[in-house]
């Protein structure tokens, strides 16, 4: 049993460094600049190991990037959590979303390496999580009379698609200016349907 454990732990352990150094790699050089060999040539492990937890390079992106999409609403869900009103919370979490572009690592693992590198199908499915917040922020504030739409889940998507574009915006630039505009567009995007 006590084998078992030390084996799942090293797999554990293996798995971590494997994500860790494949993160600083993807983020400082992109994607298709790295390759498995240096994933794995500081760590001591083999190409075997690499590919056991992650089958390939993509398999590696894949996970480092999911990883990010949780950082990124572990953040807003942070940004939020102290205010006790919906509407200021949807406000707050679209705006704390697009503070995500102007984070050096992951502006480019989210905003740069993965829209090149995924589908735009396969985002979807990692940002499931992330989406399904925000519908259900719209779904509540039309819910409570706050917001003014013909279609909660259609709005969502617009407002999803909108912060996307603003982010890959952002994340061209270091000016806090274009930050600024930025929340402001979403901002008032939101104020246009409130009711």
């Amino acid at each position: 049993m006590s084998a078992k454990l030390t084996k799942a732990e090293q797999t554990r352990r293996t798995r971590c460094a494997i994500l860790e150094r494949a993160r600083y790699l993807f983020a400082t050089k992109g994607y298709a600049a790295t390759g498995t060999e240096e994933i794995i040539s500081e760590l001591g492990i083999t190409r075997g190991a690499l590919y056991h937890q992650f089958n390939d390079k993509l398999g590696v992106f894949k996970a480092v990037i999911i990883e990010a999409y949780r950082e990124i609403t572990d953040y807003i869900q942070t940004k939020i959590q102290p205010l006790d009103n919906n509407w200021q919370q949807l406000v707050v979490g679209c705006q704390a979303f697009l503070e995500v572009a102007q984070q050096d690592e992951l502006r480019r693992l989210v905003f740069v390496e993965a829209p090149a590198v995924l589908a735009a199908d396969e985002l979807a499915k990692i940002d499931q999580y992330g989406f399904g917040l925000l519908y259900e922020s719209i779904q509540m504030a039309v819910a409570e009379g706050q917001l003014n739409t013909i279609d909660a889940e259609g709005f969502a998507h617009l407002v999803n698609g909108s912060l996307n574009e603003l982010a890959a915006w952002v994340a061209q630039s270091d000016e806090p200016e274009r930050l600024k505009k930025a929340q402001s567009l979403v901002e008032t995007l939101l104020m246009r349907h409130r009711s």
